[in-house]
């Protein structure tokens, strides 16, 4: 097998050039705890953020996110210009980039990476969908010729789903491969994989950012538990953990050996709610529980003041937000108004999936059965393991669900067409469908004047409110513990880890 064979001989390479032991005075292997195990490492296929952020480590596209991520910096491309007509975007790649493998990326393994992703049926297809065609007059040039000029391609280029691949390694490559041996030119490569239990990661010998990754290995071991994750990195087995509850925030704070990150986040927790059966494809029942959620006081008890309440479907930190949004607000009042003029009788009985495990969406969906209750909805409390909650999610077999999203790209397109765009995602698997949104969304993209584009979004975040097929809770910093040994952690405001500089004091 072409791919394996590949790897093998990258790993071999790895060993022959690398200390394993790593530089004096530090480990030679970086454990991180995360709540979600990765499933499925296939950049075009998938859509949940333990696979995003694991193959992150692995490969690169043609321009990154800044940390603060509200713009790009250069990443396997140099430069890039667009023509006078904002039809065509020619960009220029690095001459020094290497896969893993030790074959140089080129534009033809851009080309046909590119390709893939644009023709490939998934949540991301989206991304590319105002591409014409793409092409490589030469070696370090790609070419995009758009159909028409679209105000977010360059956000969309930045998408994980447009990382580049060996056209070499994956030409010929079932999706299986791709999926699980995953091969870039990112700083470190894939050498083991444990499925459910741990990602292990060596550095890429042919990284082109001379001296880094600074550790020469990488573990990423999955601890759903909330509890024993904190546990592990109080105990040292991890040297650090994702998602610490907000409620243990303040227990590790106390301990000196631990430092506690909030890192500025494109996150939003919501409630989605499947709109396409009884009784909530009734609007005026969707209104009526977004106006019995307290969100002030959600904020107090799941991030003890650290969180802001939500407003709108877009994260806080998306360009295009409107401050000035008229936002639902505590009123049992009207909520008890508008269950009445739905016709529903109460009381309502409804069903709430939630990942088992985690504190933060325990602690909400325990406040909004106490919350709906006081207009006559009975909340159940489902958990379950996070692969069969986000399988049923995706089934649309749910009722409600409490979850979140973090933005990807600086941009609200993005979120705009996976939460609303019902060929996207089913409307983020609530089954919602609307003509005028979906009459914003297509406009949104292809306005250029920035303050017309806004005009769009403000509407669709009004239309949004009116039709309420999610309940927005608040925006979250995300959640970081790292033991105090550990220097060079980075985490983008767009989500992913970045591990190339991290290192571990023995």
């Amino acid at each position: 097998m072409r791919i394996l064979i590949a790897l093998v001989t990258a790993a071999g390479l790895v060993f022959g050039l690398f200390s394993p032991t790593g530089a004096a005075g530090f480990k030679p292997v970086i454990n991180f705890g995360v709540n979600r195990a990765a499933e499925d490492l296939d950049p075009v296929t998938q859509d949940a953020n333990p696979n995003i952020w694991a193959y992150m480590q692995i490969y690169q596209e043609l321009i990154a996110i800044n940390v603060k991520g509200d713009g790009f910096v250069p990443d396997l491309a140099t430069k890039w210009a667009v023509s006078p007509d904002g039809k065509t975007w020619t960009f220029t790649l690095r001459p020094d980039a290497r896969f893993s493998t030790g074959d140089p990326v080129t534009s033809a393994d851009a080309v046909w990476s590119l390709q893939r992703a644009h023709d490939m049926d998934g949540p991301w297809k989206w991304a590319l969908e105002s591409v014409q065609s793409i092409s490589a007059p030469d070696a370090h040039t790609v070419v995009f010729t758009l159909k028409e000029p679209f105000a977010p391609f360059l956000s969309d280029v930045s998408l994980f789903s447009n990382a580049i691949l060996s056209e070499k390694v994956f030409k010929s490559a079932t999706h299986e491969q791709i999926s699980t041996k995953p091969i870039g030119s990112g700083p470190f490569m894939l050498t083991d994989w444990k499925k459910g239990e741990e990602l292990v990661m060596k550095a890429n010998p042919y990284y082109y950012v001379k001296g880094r990754p600074r550790t020469p290995e990488l573990h990423l071991r999955y601890i759903p538990d909330d509890n024993n994750r904190v546990i592990a990195l109080q105990s040292g087995d991890v040297d650090g953990v994702d998602y610490p509850p907000f409620s243990l925030l303040s227990t590790l704070r106390r301990d000196p050996r631990i430092d506690v990150q909030l890192n500025p986040s494109t996150a939003v927790q919501h409630v989605l709610l499947n709109v396409t059966a009884a009784p909530l494809n009734n609007i005026k029942v969707r209104e009526a529980l977004s106006y019995a959620t307290d969100r002030d006081a959600i904020v107090k008890a799941v991030c003890y003041g650290a969180c802001t309440p939500a407003t709108s479907f877009l994260p806080i930190t998306t360009p295009l937000f409107d401050k000035q949004l008229k936002a639902y607000t505590l009123d049992l009042t009207k909520a008890k108004q508008l269950l009445q003029e739905s016709g529903v009788p109460t009381p309502i009985t409804l069903k709430a999936i939630i990942w088992s495990g985690n504190t933060d969406a325990e602690t909400a969906t325990t406040l909004l059965k106490a919350m709906w209750a006081k207009i006559g909805v009975n909340l159940q409390i489902e958990p379950l393991d996070r692969a069969t909650a986000t399988q049923r999610m995706r089934a649309l077999d749910y009722q409600v669900d409490v979850s979140g999203w973090t933005n990807d790209v600086p941009d609200p397109s993005e979120l705009a067409s996976y939460e609303f765009d019902y060929v996207t995602a089913k409307s983020y698997h609530t089954g919602y469908k609307s003509d005028a949104m979906d009459a914003l969304i297509n406009k949104g993209v292809r306005e250029l004047d920035l303050n017309k584009r806004r005009q769009i979004y403000y509407q669709m975040q009004q239309l949004a409110i009116t039709d309420a097929p999610l309940v927005w809770l608040y925006y979250a910093p995300y959640t970081i513990a790292l033991n105090k040994k550990v220097s060079g952690f980075v985490q983008l405001a767009t989500g992913p880890w970045i591990f190339k500089d991290v290192a571990v004091a023995q």
